[in-house]
């Protein structure tokens, strides 16, 4: 995946963020470009408030190509939904996974990650409100002990101890990124004492590099110990 991040200016105010820019305005809305590839999964987030409900009818700003399926976790599995115009049963075009049923419209908020399967490569602009106002901050909640899929409130890139990702989790916490193929799995532990940024490979055998992320990542948090309460303010 990659991305382009441009904030605009919002009617009652205005500013830019990225992963280095500070913001000057109390209500931002933006977009950014995210690539998907096609006969993949893609591990993604919505990254602004987009429409009234973050249907996914409302933060892909053009159809999904047909037969593009789309993966929610639920905490101990994935919810599989299908978007396809061809089939005609459904005014909205979603079906469950196989395309037998009649499915709802996903909802895909921010601060929330999801895999996407689109059986070819396009682009999505996402358009809406960062989620966050200037001057407040909000809180992305996660169980200790449980796989959570999760993605930045704040659409911002680049390390995740960055001033605007803020990701600081409790010792023992493991991050799992898609490559595409399968997870880099990363392990912050504040405890070990090897690294100056606390950050070492999945089993804590050897230093690491702080994980990054673009805009639009999704990805797994494996939180130890205690639940994790990871905080994003502007």
């Amino acid at each position: 995946m990659k991305k382009t991040l441009l904030i605009a200016a919002a009617a009652l105010a205005a500013g830019v963020i990225s992963s280095q820019a500070q913001v000057y305005s109390q209500n931002i809305v933006g977009y950014a470009n995210v690539a998907v590839t096609g006969g993949h999964y893609n591990m993604l987030c919505n990254p602004f408030n987009t429409g009234v409900t973050n249907g996914a009818n409302e933060v892909f700003a053009t159809p999904l190509p047909d037969g593009t399926q789309l993966f929610q976790w639920n905490g101990t599995g994935f919810d599989a939904f299908m978007y396809d115009s061809g089939i005609g049963a459904s005014p909205d075009n979603w079906y469950n996974g196989d395309g037998s049923a009649i499915a709802p419209i996903p909802t895909v908020k921010p601060g929330k990650g999801f895999f996407l399967l689109p059986p070819i490569n396009f682009t999505n602009t996402y358009v809406g409100t960062v989620a966050v106002s200037v001057g407040s901050s909000i809180t992305n909640s996660t169980a200790a002990g449980l796989y959570n899929l999760v993605g930045a409130y704040v659409p911002a890139a680049g390390s995740v101890t960055n001033s605007l990702i803020n990701l600081f989790p409790t010792d023992g916490t493991q991050l799992f990124q898609w490559n595409g193929n399968s997870f880099n799995v990363s392990l912050y532990d504040s405890g070990i004492g090897a690294s100056p940024d606390n950050w070492y490979n999945g089993d804590g055998s050897a230093i690491a590099p702080i994980p990054t992320i673009k805009v639009g990542e999704g990805f797994f948090l494996l939180p130890s110990g205690a639940p994790y309460k990871w905080v994003q303010s502007l």
